[in-house]
């Protein structure tokens, strides 16, 4: 008789349907907060390193060193944002300019990095560009 009536009781049943249904709804959430933010910081390290890229580039001497100080410049800025040493093995860097030597007055430069996410499904991309200074 007693076990009859503390079956009937209905105090903890809130809970329990919490659990039951609650839950199950947040898990999927709690996953795509996830990956979001993992992609919006590959999103945001690429973006700093080619807009740091491009400035290198353009305040260098000549086009051979201009292209080793921007790639320098991206691997420790890769460094200095979090990034571990294989994930800086998968970017990739290109320069683009409006002639043959691109460190000439008043030409425009453009870098552009791009980083594969960990999973290898998503590709994050930046572009930035800049001028050379008119007095080079």
């Amino acid at each position: 008789m007693q076990l009859l009536k503390k079956l009937k009781n209905e105090s903890g049943s809130a809970v329990v349907e919490f659990v039951a249904l609650a839950l199950p709804l947040f898990v999927p959430v709690i996953i795509f907060l996830s990956q979001f933010a993992a992609l919006s910081n590959d999103e945001f390290i690429v973006r700093t390193l080619a807009r740091e890229s491009v400035r290198s580039y353009i305040l260098s001497a000549n086009d051979l060193s201009a292209t080793l100080n921007a790639r320098n410049t991206m691997k420790t800025g890769a460094r200095e944002l979090g990034l571990k040493e294989e994930r800086i093995k998968d970017l990739s860097f290109t320069v683009d300019c409006a002639g043959l030597l691109c460190i000439t007055p008043d030409n425009k430069v453009e870098i552009t990095i791009t980083l594969r996410s960990q999973d290898g499904k998503r590709v994050s991309t930046a572009t930035a560009r800049e001028t050379v200074s008119p007095w080079v």
